[in-house]
């Protein structure tokens, strides 16, 4: 449904006690990768404009911090100066410039029109599209000819297909809906049949399709007024830390737990991006990843109606992933222990705003233990409990919410978890179950999961940029492959199975061998040795690998061809950022990640990149009305020969619930 184009924020930050906001701090930069700051955002803009590249009436889709290189960042230590610059994405005169701003020079460094560049949507174009809808006469007639009263609309991105008449026009196409009862999302119905189509730089509706008259019934059991009555309460459960946090923050986002050390920063595209992510091993804090982010989220639906069929979502590069973040509620989305910390954005028009309890850390046990024995002969367990540190945001894409997770492990594991919540995407039928004679085709492309009301088939690609450094920069992917083998000579056994690694010599997607009897992939340093003389690596503990079905040449494929893959490799290059492109709105073609390794560059001994694709297919069901649980999908990264032993066992028992309970 809605696909509310919510006002974001960057941040900078002070401090506070757990289950308290951490109020927006106007000072810093602190370090070379904070976010930039609201000074630093209308200084760029200020520079824009006395050089003449941008005025009153220019907006701007990105202004955000260009990191120095990449050597220059890993080499960068406390209280030594440092650069500032900005990357920005403007648009003046409905045309598309690329400019670099050197903050600490105060100059415009570069500016370049980019004529054919479709940035992301913009609030003005949201309202633009919207009211212009609203206010044309054939879209009141169709209105009128329904007799509805209480009618809305929510403009969505509008994909690129070539032959339908709208190539390189800015366009937004416009789904509405009409509710019984005031300002609840439950009781939304969409309005099957009718769409607009409206060019947002010349705010013309191109087009309103009406199709036909569609019944909108009576409201099934589960929306508005008619949602059922909660069942018997639970008792409460609650996450706490009773001796206070074991989580240090300082700075902008600098944050230490446990043996783990990472810098956070906000992003209006990426939500949240990881940098800087260490472990101390002893005296030692050795490198792991130098950037994680959530890269893209790719979600068609797979209805053929025309008015669903444009729905090939690009959520991070369409909309932006921190654009539309969302406040977190304590004890719903974090527990009440919560660090929760207020960040600041970007807008479109060159200042910032604030969304409030936008990010949450917290600590929490999980439940389970983290080693454990049973000594038999003492009657005796030796054991700690697993703890681990979880940093969350959430954004809310129209109808859907997705938590971002990424969680760290006192055994050196890291794991990026999605989970998606909110409501499904439904529309209208006649079909009251499937005993009715319309139901066979009303449900070819979807589920029936409430009386008279139909989800499409969906999918969800999530896609992570992993700019691993394991033990410093100089990497390479191996496969370990198990082997099945016999035992010669043997009396007992016959058979056994060995592993098999081999080296990725060059760029490009890694496609499993299904003849295999098994494999997985690890990132490995071919320069450094553990205290065993073993070549150190992080293991990828793949959870959620669903990859498109869809036919490669057909257009929202084409523009989303990081989905076809669950592991992709590539070499580390400056501006390769994106899955989809730096410009994937109405994009045509796919600039992405194919493109990148198209250049087969060698990934062995190289400073490389590893993208993976968080895939699953979505075939909704009852259970899924009418609030979608919150359906959770993960991977791994692990430590495989890095230490020389769990390092969860070096822990204080007094830091770790104790060891040696009876």
């Amino acid at each position: 449904m809605m696909r509310q184009l919510l006002r974001t924020l960057i941040i900078t930050l002070g401090l506070a006690a757990p289950g308290l906001a951490l109020a927006a701090d106007q000072k810093g930069p602190f370090h070379p990768l904070d976010a930039l700051t609201p000074d630093e955002i209308a200084g760029t803009v200020k520079l824009l404009t006395a050089a003449g590249d941008a005025d009153a009436d220019t907006v701007y889709p990105a202004i955000t911090l260009k990191p120095a290189a990449k050597e220059a960042m890993r080499a960068w230590t406390p209280g030594t100066p440092f650069t500032r610059a900005a990357f920005v994405v403007l648009r003046r005169n409905l045309v598309t410039y690329e400019a670099l701003v050197d903050l600490t020079a105060n100059k415009v460094t570069s500016y370049t029109p980019k004529p054919n560049a479709q940035p992301a949507i913009m609030d003005y174009e949201w309202i633009k599209a919207r009211d212009n809808l609203m206010a044309d006469q054939r879209f009141k007639d169709a209105i009128a000819k329904r007799g509805l009263k209480n009618v809305f609309c929510t403009p969505n991105s509008a994909g690129a297909f070539p032959g339908d008449g709208l190539e390189g026009k800015r366009v937004l196409k416009v789904p509405c809906f009409t509710h019984d009862e005031a300002a609840s999302p439950y009781a939304a119905r969409p309005i099957e049949g009718l769409m607009g189509i409206v060019d947002t730089d010349s705010g013309e509706v191109l087009s309103v399709i009406d199709s036909g008259i569609t019944g909108l019934p009576s409201m099934p059991q589960g929306y508005g007024k008619s949602l059922p009555q909660p069942g018997p309460a639970l008792k409460p459960i609650a996450i706490v830390a009773p001796q206070g946090s074991n989580i240090t923050l300082s700075g902008n986002l600098d944050v230490k737990w446990a043996n783990w050390s990472m810098h956070l920063r906000p992003d209006k595209r990426a939500g949240l991006i990881v940098n800087l992510v260490r472990f101390n091993d002893g005296a030692k804090a050795r490198d792991v990843a130098y950037q994680m982010n959530l890269s893209e989220v790719f979600v068609p639906y797979m209805d053929p109606n025309p008015e669903w069929s444009y729905r090939t979502f690009l959520d991070a590069g369409e909309f932006g992933l921190g654009y539309m973040i969302s406040s977190l509620k304590p004890g719903t989305d974090c527990p009440e222990a919560s660090y929760f910390i207020d960040l600041t954005f970007p807008n479109d028009v060159g200042g910032t705003f604030t969304r409030p309890k936008a990010l949450c850390l917290f600590e929490r046990a999980t439940g389970d233990p983290g080693w454990r024995h049973y000594e038999s002969g003492a009657k005796r367990v030796d054991g700690i409990a697993q703890t681990e540190m979880v940093i969350r945001h959430i954004t809310t894409l129209g109808n859907y919410d997705y938590a971002v997770d990424y969680v760290f492990s006192p055994q050196g594991n890291i794991t990026m978890r999605v989970g998606a919540t909110g409501f499904d995407a439904i529309k209208s039928t006649a079909a009251k179950s499937l005993a009715d004679p319309a139901a066979a085709e009303v449900t070819k492309y979807g589920s029936l999961i409430a009386p008279y009301t139909v989800a499409p088939n969906h999918e969800h690609y999530f896609s992570f940029r992993l700019d691993l450094d394991v033990d410093g920069p100089k990497n390479a992917l191996v496969r370990d492959t198990i082997v099945p083998g016999k035992i010669e000579g043997s009396k007992t056994r016959t058979s056994l199975w060995t592993v098999k690694t081999d080296r990725y010599a060059a760029e490009g997607p890694i496609a499993e061998d299904h003849e295999s009897a098994g494999e997985g992939w690890r990132v490995i340093n071919p320069n450094e040795k553990n205290g065993l003389g073993e070549t150190p690596s992080y293991w990828i503990d793949a959870h959620h690998g669903a990859t498109a079905v869809m036919d490669a040449a057909d257009p929202p494929q084409r523009r989303a061809g990081f989905s076809a893959y669950t592991l992709w490799a590539s070499r580390y290059a400056e501006g390769e950022d994106w899955s989809a492109g730096l410009y994937p709105n109405l994009s045509t073609k796919d600039e992405g990640l194919p493109a990148y390794v198209a250049q087969k560059r060698s990934i062995n001994n190289e400073d490389l990149v590893i993208w993976y694709t968080m895939g699953f297919r979505h075939v909704p069901r009852p259970e899924d009305f009418p609030i979608l649980p919150t359906f959770w999908h993960e991977m791994t990264l692990r430590p495989a020969f890095f230490f020389d032993r769990d390092p969860s066992m070096t822990f204080n028992p007094g830091s770790l619930p104790p060891q040696g309970q009876n």
